[in-house]
This record gives C-alpha cells, structure tokens and sequence, in this order.
C-alpha cells in the first residue's frame, strides 16, 4: 500500500489508492521500495516512453534500473497478440510473481498492462502511471484490464488491483487538444452520473489551462474511486459509469472497420452520450431541456461523426457483445437528472435506431 501522503490527496478506491498532487510520484517511489520488487519493468508505449519516461525516471529513482518494454501507441495494442510477446518477453526474464509491471501511459497501456500483470504467473504485481486525460480521471482506476478480440472492446478481461496509481498531472503538457478532449468526455460523465456541479464546472472551465483542469482532474478521480470503492465488481453501483458507453463502444468499434476516421474512446462516449441523454428523454426519465443542454454542449465540444441511416445494423450488432446485457436485451445505463442516474434500464434495438437518427438529425442543423 502506498504511505498516507501529508497532503490529503490520496483516494480510496477500495483496492487500491490513488495519489495525486505534487507528492504523486514521490508515493510511487515509496510503494516501489517498501514492495521489494525482485524485478521492475516499465510498460509504454512509443510516447509516454519518448515524453514521460525521462521525468519518470528523475522522480522514481527506484525505476532507474527498470527495463522497459514498448508497444505501438493506439487502441490496436490491445490485442492476444501483443500480450503475448509481452508473456513471452517476461518468461524470458524469468519474471517471478514478485515482480512489479509498472504502466506509462494513457488507457490502452494501463488496460494492457494489467490484463498481463493479472493473467501472467497468475497475477504479478503492477502500478499505473496516467500520462493521458483519459487515463488519471477513468481508466487507470478501478482495477479492471482488458484487451479487445474481433473489433470487440475489452471483451477479454480480468478484475487486477495495481498496488496504486499515481496521477502526475503536469504529463498532460504534451498532448494536444483531441487528446484532452478525449478525457474530457469522461469527465463530462462523471458529473451528469454523479455531481451536477461538477458537470457544471466543467462546462465553464478553460479546458485548455492545466491550473485550472488540475481541480477538476482530482474531482473527476475521486468520483470514479467513490463508485468504485462502493462496487469493486460492478454488481450494482458502478454501472453507473457505463453512461455513453453502450452505444458509444459499438459507434468506437464502428469506427475502426473504415469507411472515415477512427474514433477515440472519449469522442465515440460523446456521440454516445448524445444519443443515451436523448433515450433518457425518450424512456421519460429526463427532462427535456436537460436533454437538449447535454447535446449542445457535446456537439460545440467533439467533430461530428458521419452516420448514415443504412450503418444503425452493424452499430446495433457489434452492440450485442457488450458486456452489460443480459438475457439478449440492451441494458442501459440512463439519466434520471443533470447529476443523477438509473441503471439496467431495457432498451430495444428500435428505441436505438431511434436515438441514432435523432444524433443524424441533430449534426444536420
């Protein structure tokens, strides 16, 4: 476990802690030493190992002697395939189960990374270090690890707590705007879940400033270990972070067969949200103003994704493989209120086409 920090940013997220602050990365140094690692690595990808490993090192002098193993940045590094030479890479070593997989970068690494800490030897120790947005707000917590299997998104996982993550704010100096933005939509899905006010701060922040993103970075981490520290194995509460997800992971898994741009994960929950904002409406759950605010926000903040009525088939079938259904039926995760959520609702693939052409019609003008 990670020594309590003096300066009361250290989160609870039920398996693990989360650290932030200026004291971040000095708790990983201290979690590092006091775990006596018979044997260190450091998992990035192309990236974080050129942008963030050198800071990495000058902070933790414990990783100075790690070795580092790289993967190609993008989502289709979350593949059988990559894991395996990642296996194969660490046998080699002779990896033991007192090892520690340390993991650079953003959700894909920390997804990666701890579906092979998880799965090698039966579970080797791992700690996560978010260089992305979308990494130090959401994915790096929560302890589930994933790969993807045929365009599928994270169908292939287990539950791995890291013995912490360590959220070092000033990594984000080196992404552009897409990459920020894609965290953002997570953010966004926090407050309209969980906190009206943070989804109100959010709206009114200039995302662009690091100083003031820092207090909603830590805002936005603390809501995701409360839901988790409530539900470690999504039975119940934590299905209240699936908001977006559903239609937003078959538009993302869309996306990548071709035919125009691959969507980021954050971009695809945007669209996402859009049309699961409008279904809450629709279901009678949310008022509709409520509705039209979250769309107007969403649309002014992510390009806008070309969908034609003929694709809703295919977006509806790669939909059927996730991993919230149950018994054949769509279940949604849906608001109640800026702030406020259901879980579980029904959704019929009729009511989707349905919300799919309301996004048609809402980027139409």
């Amino acid at each position: 476990m990670v020594p309590k920090r003096t300066d009361n940013r250290l989160l609870d997220a039920g398996g693990h802690p989360v650290a932030l602050g200026e004291g971040a990365l000095q708790a990983l140094q201290e979690a590092l030493v006091a775990a006596e690692p018979t044997a260190l690595f450091v998992l990035g990808d192309e990236n974080t190992l050129r942008h963030a490993l050198p800071e990495l090192l000058a902070r933790v002098p414990a990783l100075r002697d790690a070795e580092t193993i790289g993967v190609p940045p993008g989502e289709a590094s979350k593949s059988l395939a990559v894991c395996h030479d990642i296996w194969v890479h660490l046998t080699d070593r002779a990896a033991d189960r007192q090892a520690v997989l340390v993991c650079l970068g953003g959700g894909v690494v920390t997804d990666l990374g701890g579906f092979i800490a998880g799965t090698y030897k039966r579970g080797i120790r791992c700690a996560h270090v978010p260089t992305s947005l979308m990494g130090m707000v959401d994915a790096a917590i929560g302890g589930k690890a994933g790969i993807d299997l045929g365009g599928v998104k994270n169908v292939v996982g287990v539950f791995h707590d890291p013995v912490g993550v360590f959220v070092h704010v000033p990594f984000l100096k080196s992404l552009g705007k897409r990459e920020l933005l894609n965290g953002v939509a997570e953010m966004v899905k926090h407050g309209l879940v969980r906190d009206a006010a943070h989804y109100a701060a959010i709206a009114a922040a200039p995302l662009h400033d690091l100083d003031a993103l820092a207090p909603l970075v830590e805002r936005s981490a603390a809501i995701k270990a409360e839901v988790v520290r409530e539900d470690p194995r999504e039975a119940g509460p934590r299905k209240l972070l699936n908001f977006g997800h559903t239609i937003g992971h078959g538009i993302e898994a869309f996306s990548w067969e071709g035919g125009q741009r691959a969507l980021l994960h954050g971009e695809a929950v945007a669209l996402g949200m859009v049309c699961e904002a409008w279904l809450s409406w629709r279901l009678g759950l949310l008022p509709r103003e409520a509705s039209d605010r979250i769309a107007a926000q969403l649309l002014g903040l992510y390009r806008h994704f070309a969908l034609q009525g003929d694709e809703d088939h295919r977006i509806i079938e790669l939909m059927r493989n996730d991993k919230k259904n149950s018994g054949g039926q769509f279940r949604f995760t849906l608001l109640t209120g800026i702030g406020s959520a259901r879980v579980d609702v029904a959704v019929t693939a009729a009511q989707v086409q349905e919300a799919l052409e309301y996004y048609r019609l809402l980027v139409r003008g």
